[in-house]
């Protein structure tokens, strides 16, 4: 497909869904033509949706931040692997857990009904991105999942980019409790999971078709757009390579080098 073609796919669609980390931004950085395009489609009157794994803030604070770097931004435009975690914790009837997650993102789940206080009354193991990780809480989570606690995981990346490096992320530290226990998640919420994209469609009478997921990851956006049966663009501004899209049916999903080649 030529880059011309595939601006005016981009273009066709009513609601766009941006990953944030790699796509719109890299740790404070905003990214060359990320805000003008955002600008752009909300002049066009197009729905716009800020989606990510991240779980170690909470969807206010991507307000404040989106808000911040001069992204347009309420809370409903943000999804986060938090509010499909919250979904399928209120689907199985889940109300007590025990956390490994930060202050912010408990704070999201206590909003929810779901209490993250204490591992003796806990009925599952929550495990998030969580930059206030202690060995003590770590070791709690272990024992736990030993005892027969379900264990949910929000979702998979096993880094999260920065301009510094890779920081662990969530699927690194369930990674280390599988290793630990022998036991492995029973339920890996986030991007790829199309629980993600029913939170969209939560949100919006959009169809299907009348979206389209721009990310940097192939396994986590590409993956989740397969899946969910949307159409997604792979920008070269974070994590994947244009080599990735070998790894799907071809032809099925384009790169380009950044969104500002969306313009």
């Amino acid at each position: 497909m030529t880059k011309d073609k595939l601006k005016r796919s981009f273009w066709s669609k009513r609601v766009i869904l941006f990953d944030l980390d790699g796509t719109l931004y890299l740790g404070e950085r905003l990214i060359s033509g990320a805000k003008a395009l955002v600008q752009k489609l909300h002049q066009a009157k197009k729905q716009v949706f800020y989606f990510t794994n991240n779980s170690s803030r909470s969807d206010q604070q991507y307000v404040s931040k989106l808000r911040k770097l001069g992204f347009e931004c309420r809370k409903d435009q943000v999804i986060m692997s938090t509010h499909t975690l919250i979904a399928q914790l209120q689907a199985d009837g889940i109300k007590k857990t025990f956390l490994l997650g930060t202050p912010a993102m408990h704070r999201m789940l206590e909003d929810a009904g779901i209490q993250s206080r204490s591992p003796k009354e806990a009925r599952a193991v929550i495990v998030g991105f969580d930059k206030t990780l202690t060995y003590k809480k770590l070791e709690m989570a272990a024992f736990l999942i030993h005892q027969g606690l379900p264990f949910y995981v929000t979702h998979p990346d096993l880094f999260c980019p920065t301009e510094l490096g890779p920081q662990p992320d969530c699927g690194a530290l369930a990674q280390l409790l599988v290793l630990t226990t022998g036991i492995k998640p029973s339920r890996i919420l986030g991007k790829p999971n199309p629980l993600m994209i029913q939170e969209v469609l939560k949100r919006t009478r959009c169809k299907k078709s009348e979206m389209i997921l721009v990310g940097d990851r192939a396994s986590t956006d590409l993956a989740l757009a397969e899946r969910a049966g949307i159409e997604a663009i792979l920008v070269l501004t974070g994590d994947s390579k244009r080599s990735d899209l070998k790894s799907f049916e071809p032809g099925r999903f384009q790169s380009v080098r950044s969104v500002a080649e969306l313009l």
